[in-house]
């Protein structure tokens, strides 16, 4: 059996990912997310706030016997304040670092604690984004966030390299601009809060943005054969 833990699956890459991989018979899915969506027969459905980070800590993941893969997809994230540094809201700071960084660095450190004796492929993968790597004025925390976690993969992989450990693959995966719910909240931004908000309602307008779905398919190319991706850092646009 393959287990697969995914936060996040109430709604948008989560949820598509989590509905892509129970068509598989030997898949198990554990959501982890505030709200569940996903009914079905091998879904198991966490109650879990990621900005609750004592919640956080005291989640304990299962051991098993009968596991050939278990997978950790740190998906949740939220867009945060979206204002210029100086005029954010500093709970919104805190609930931003909580969620997109704090929470998915210690899901990731538990995660290997629990499993890395297991003798099981362990993937782990963290939805990123292009503004890791690229400013985008207003983002302040998203930006952050994405970065810190990334670097966080890629320490994690330079370890494992260390330590010879080729049973855990971690990657870092930017999905491309997705039609999601963080989409319709960006095109909702005052304009005077984000300069660049016109690129986002063009493409909306322009039907350019990719589907959960087609993230959901990439992700499991990408979880079937590993060896096929070797850097830590991907971005699903670069596939194409």
């Amino acid at each position: 059996m393959n287990y697969y833990y995914i936060t996040g699956t109430s709604r948008g890459i989560g949820k598509a990912t989590a509905e892509k991989l129970l068509e598989n018979q030997n898949n198990t899915v554990i959501g982890i997310a505030r709200s569940q969506s996903i009914q079905h027969p091998r879904y198991r459905h966490v109650v879990l706030d990621l900005n609750m980070l004592e919640a956080v800590q005291a989640y304990q993941f299962e051991q098993y016997t009968d596991a050939e893969r278990i997978v950790l997809i740190n998906n949740s994230g939220v867009l945060g304040d979206v204002k210029h540094i100086g005029k954010l809201d500093s709970q919104k700071i805190v609930s931003s670092f909580n969620i997109n960084l704090i929470s998915p660095s210690i899901l990731i450190n538990s995660f290997v604690a629990a499993y890395q004796e297991t003798k099981a492929e362990k993937i782990i993968i963290n939805i990123s984004s292009g503004a890791a790597s690229h400013v985008v004025k207003s983002w302040s925390t998203y930006c952050s966030t994405k970065a810190g976690l990334e670097m966080y993969a890629k320490v994690l992989s330079e370890e494992l390299i260390e330590a010879n450990n080729t049973d855990i693959k971690v990657f870092s995966i930017a999905p491309g601009i997705i039609d999601t719910e963080m989409q319709t909240e960006i095109r909702a931004i005052p304009d005077e809060n984000f300069s660049g908000k016109s690129k986002f309602v063009s493409l909306k307008e322009n039907n350019k943005l990719t589907s959960p779905a087609e993230v959901a398919d990439n992700l499991e190319k990408v979880i079937d054969n590993p060896e096929n991706f070797p850097e830590v850092v991907m971005d699903f646009r670069d596939l194409d």
